[in-house]
């Protein structure tokens, strides 16, 4: 079986005690630009950021008063070189099943379809294909449009 080769570290996504606070931190010491606010589901009042080209690059959700320490951290998405073919995603999701890797959920976001997955350590990670591509800002505007959507959806997993 050909895996899907991951392109790149797309996104991080942390939980804060002020996810506006935190937001206009990263726009004033970072340079970046609220992409999208979440406004409604179990992360409203999430806020992604971006530094201009992808929908995302840091999303700050907020974390609840009794978190432990060690939870501020969600996810790391991983983009997965898919040129928008779905059948890729599906290929890898279908590798990770036969590996017995620990599986969250598959998200639909809009601009992306995501496959949430966890760690031997238990840190959860992300798999993505993205489907409305980055250049021109169709992807940003899409985000905003859309308000952070984040819909459980079914995937097929591919085995070859």
């Amino acid at each position: 079986m050909r895996i899907p080769k991951v392109k790149r570290v797309a996104h991080v996504v942390l939980y804060v005690r002020d996810p506006e606070a935190s937001a206009k931190w990263y726009s004033e010491v970072l340079g970046m630009n609220v992409s999208a606010r979440v406004a409604e589901g179990p992360y409203k009042g999430g806020v992604f950021m971006s530094f201009g080209e992808y929908d995302h690059d840091l999303a700050l959700f907020p974390a609840t008063d009794n978190a432990p320490k060690g939870r501020e951290f969600e996810h790391i998405g991983l983009q997965v070189d898919c040129d928008n073919d779905i059948d890729s995603l599906r290929r890898l999701y279908g590798w990770m099943i036969q590996k017995n890797v620990k599986i969250n959920e598959v998200l639909d976001h809009g601009v992306s379809t995501g496959v949430y997955f966890f760690d031997p350590d238990g840190h959860q990670l992300e798999v993505f294909c993205q489907r409305i591509p980055a250049a021109g800002g169709a992807a940003i505007a899409e985000l905003g449009r859309n308000q952070g959507q984040a819909l459980n959806v079914p995937l097929q997993p591919l085995f070859d």
